[in-house]
């Protein structure tokens, strides 16, 4: 039975959420055709662009992502009280991005003189975009109906695109996060589309990676890009999209990890990355999940204390991934 998005995303539970959303019957329509055709775009690239460019338009932050060739991850940060303290034309410029808005919103855009009912209904109009603003629903939705329509055109065909509405799981501590997006950024390597994070295109690692890389010593690297949460090791109040685990730390560990994967080595490497342990997380059955992570967790993931304190909050019986996280995250 599906259950209540308004029950899978609870922002008094965690800001943070790992969603995804497959292509009809998990075919691969997603894959560039455009080398074949210049009229049509590469739906791959399109999607991350709509990703990083939605960042600048939701109170929304972008964690990790990963474009497939019949399906996508994005692990999303949701920020309401930025949101909140926006004034309306700011809201109104972020919609006018994606929307055109009302005849009245485009009025008040551009500084022209409008009457009291009128200021009030744009008022109003602002106050329901605001709400929107800081939904994960209407930004998949930003990234989901735009390229069903495009694609169908292109393919000159009807019908539904994506396989059924996007699934979410709460992600509710850092154990939870750092685990969902090392499975999320390992999707190309897991199913031998690259054998390197390097190489891993349409994906968060990568970017990453590169950016990091011009620094030119990507251990005691700074640069991060643009439109993706920052991995800072250390959270601030004042930097609201900042991830408390280092950018570093967090290459070594998707590297570490992929090399493991990729050799298929039935026991662990001695050299361990340390934010591991830091976050008491089992090693080997971390690199279990880098595989799982889909099937192991459903609507919550995270340490047995944050699931029954979830468990609590919802005032549900149970739900499934509990026995995982006692043996991954203790």
């Amino acid at each position: 039975m599906a259950v209540k998005r308004s029950s899978q995303i609870d922002l008094a539970l965690t800001s943070k959420f790992h969603c995804c959303t497959r292509a009809v019957r998990a075919a691969f329509i997603l894959d560039d055709n455009s080398d074949h055709d210049p009229d049509k775009i590469n739906r791959r690239q399109w999607i991350e662009d709509r990703i990083l460019f939605l960042t600048t338009v939701f109170a929304i932050d972008v964690c990790a992502y990963a474009v497939m060739s019949n399906h996508y991850h994005v692990i999303l940060d949701v920020h309401k009280n930025h949101s909140d303290d926006w004034e309306p034309i700011e809201i109104i410029t972020r919609w006018h991005k994606i929307y055109k808005g009302t005849e009245l919103s485009r009025a008040y855009a551009k500084g022209k003189s409008l009457t009291k009912i009128e200021s009030d209904l744009v008022l109003e109009f602002a106050e329901k975009c605001r709400k929107k603003l800081h939904d994960i629903s209407w930004f998949m939705r930003n990234i989901n109906e735009p390229l069903a329509r495009i694609a169908n055109k292109e393919d000159d065909c009807k019908g539904r695109f994506w396989e059924s509405r996007f699934k979410s799981q709460a992600l509710l501590d850092e154990q939870a996060l750092l685990t969902c997006m090392a499975y999320v950024d390992l999707n190309p390597i897991r199913s031998n589309m690259s054998k390197t994070i390097q190489k891993s295109d349409f994906t968060s690692i990568k970017k990453r990676y590169k950016k990091a890389k011009q620094a030119n010593n990507i251990n005691h690297s700074t640069q991060q890009p643009k439109n993706l949460s920052k991995l800072t090791g250390n959270y601030s109040k004042t930097k609201i999209n900042d991830i408390p685990i280092k950018v570093t730390s967090y290459i070594e560990l998707v590297e570490w990890t992929g090399k493991q994967l990729r050799n298929n080595k039935k026991s662990i490497s001695r050299n361990t990355p340390s934010i591991l342990s830091e976050l008491n997380i089992n090693p080997e059955e971390f690199l279990n999940s880098a595989q799982h992570f889909g099937s192991q967790f459903h609507r919550m993931v995270g340490s047995l204390k944050s699931i029954f304190n979830a468990i609590k909050h919802c005032k549900i019986n149970k739900t499934a991934g509990t026995k995982k996280a006692k043996i991954i995250f203790g």
